[in-house]
This record gives C-alpha cells, structure tokens and sequence, in this order.
C-alpha cells in the first residue's frame, strides 16, 4: 500500500500517476522513528540532475510492500532493508546497485535476538522451533531483517515451521519487546540494540527474560534498480557510487535513517555471498533455498 507521494523535484505530484507522466520513482518503506520522506528527498535532488530526470519520493507501508513495488513496475529505485534486499536478490527484473559501507561498530551492533520470557516461555531455541503451536510469538513489523527475518530463518533451519499459537507485529522493535514484558506473548524477535539499551537501563530484566540466539552481524540492505525502469540502472549506480565525493550531504542524510547505516563514509558495490550467509544451518542448498522462498515471498 502507498503511504504518501511526496514531492517530484521542483513539482507537487498530488497523486497523479507518475508512470504516466513519466516521472521516475526512488522509494523505501515508512518506519515511525525516522523520515525517510525528507531522507531520501536530498538524493531524488542529486539523480533529478545527474540524470536529467524528474525524481519523486514515496514510501510504502512496508518492506513487503515496497519489494511489491519493484517487482511491479510502480518503483525504479528502492532503499531497502535486508529482507527486502533478499527478496529482490536474484530477481530477474532488478538488481542490486549499492549498499552502505558501514564502520566496523555499526556492523556489528546490527543483530537480531529472540527473546523468551522466564515464566511462560521454551527454554531454548530448539524448544521453540519444534513446537511452535505452543508459543505466542512478537516480532517488530512484517518484513523485519533484525525483528523476524533472521530468527525465522535461525528457527527453519532447526526444522521449525513457523506455525505459532499467535503471531504478532507489533510496529516496532521497542513494541515487540513491551508485548513480552506485559506477558502478552511468549517469545519475541527484535533487534539486538534495543534489548541491549534496555538491559543497560533495567539489569532486572535479565532474571525475568531468557535470550534463545543471537544472529552474526546483519549486512544493510542495498539499494535496487529496477532493470528497464525509467532511470538507468548503470547511470544511477555511478552516482551512488561517487555520491560520498560528490553529494555528501545526500548520502548523510539517507544514512541517518537507517541505525544499522549510522556512520556509513560511502556507498560501494554489493556482494552477494553476504546475504546469502544469514542462511546457514541447514541440511542442504535446497532446504535454505525453499526456506528463503517461503519468508521470502
């Protein structure tokens, strides 16, 4: 679902469909503690000049949906997060055009945690994955990396099958967190830097909670270019790509909505296998690739 349409460079676009006015699209997906409307805005500016082009910002209500809207044809350039970086990965008609080079600190805060209360909650991870039915499940929003992806595909490879007494989205990482603290669930997947703020202010909560696994630091999501779309794939590559040099101010407002961006110098060009390796642990090729497809999709 389309969330706002926001400014096309120089020009109000209220609506009226850009595909037909030929405008092209730079999009990503709204979260409550960022504008990403006005992050991406200095960008659009760059590739409306760069590329001799109209650019209009939009956001979708969700990863989920802004993979939609590539695969579509309704978004030519998307800031994405990790899963819908995957999602996007061998798709046919997009392609991976750079992602965020991040400090070493950044990288690896950038984490996933499941989390189980003491009280009612499985005690480990395998527990959970092998009777699902039993659990009560939060994660942070569908089409979470670090508060779903990641533990979803941590559990699949322990044979679980996601099929849960009750799953719960609850907006955000910090939600996902206060649902397991009101008891209003079992377990919940969330992002590692939360829990660990959390602890820091409150060392209580380690007897009354229970961490289950930890994912290895989580690569940022690229930024895709819809192939044959109405910017360039190659053009818009290069100018990300020299957009430290050029437009530092672009790619430091764009960084600064994403945490697991914080303190990105540049953007560089996307290795694939990195992706790949946040599905290890199972039997085989085969069995990661169908698990990809299945939360993927």
């Amino acid at each position: 679902m389309l969330l706002l349409v926001l400014f096309a460079t120089g020009v109000a676009v209220d609506g009226e469909s850009a595909h037909a006015r030929d405008i092209a699209v730079l999009a990503t997906y709204a979260y409550p503690k960022y504008d990403r409307a006005a992050a991406l805005q200095p960008l659009a500016d760059v590739l409306a000049v760069r590329l001799k082009a109209r650019v209009v910002v939009r956001l979708y209500e969700s990863p989920r949906a802004l993979v939609d809207a590539v695969r579509s044809g309704a978004a030519d350039l998307a800031v994405t997060n990790t899963f819908a970086g995957l999602a996007l990965l061998d798709a046919g008609d997009a392609q991976a055009a750079a992602v965020f080079e991040v400090p070493p600190k950044t990288a690896e805060r950038y984490r996933g945690v499941l989390l189980a209360s003491v009280a009612s909650g499985p005690v480990d991870a395998t527990t959970l994955a092998q009777t699902p039915q039993r659990w009560r499940l939060a994660q942070a929003l569908r089409g979470s990396t670090s508060g779903g992806l990641v533990q979803d595909l941590h559990l699949a490879a322990l044979g679980g099958s996601g099929d849960y007494a009750a799953l719960n989205y609850a907006g955000s990482h910090e939600g996902a967190l206060a649902a397991l603290l009101a008891g209003e669930v079992d377990v919940a997947a969330l992002a590692d830097t939360p829990w660990r703020e959390a602890l820091a202010r409150e060392p209580e909560l380690a007897s009354s909670l229970r961490e289950l696994w930890r994912s290895p630091p989580i690569p940022p999501g690229p930024v895709v270019c819809r192939n044959g779309g109405r910017i360039s794939c190659d053009a818009a590559r290069k100018v990300l790509l020299g957009l430290h040099r050029d437009a530092p101010a672009a790619l430091a407002s764009l960084a600064g909505a994403w945490s697991e961006a914080a303190g990105a110098t540049r953007l560089v060009t996307v290795d694939r296998d990195r992706y790949l390796d946040l599905a290890q642990g199972f039997r085989s090729a085969d069995a990661r690739t169908a698990a990809l497809r299945r939360l993927l999709d």
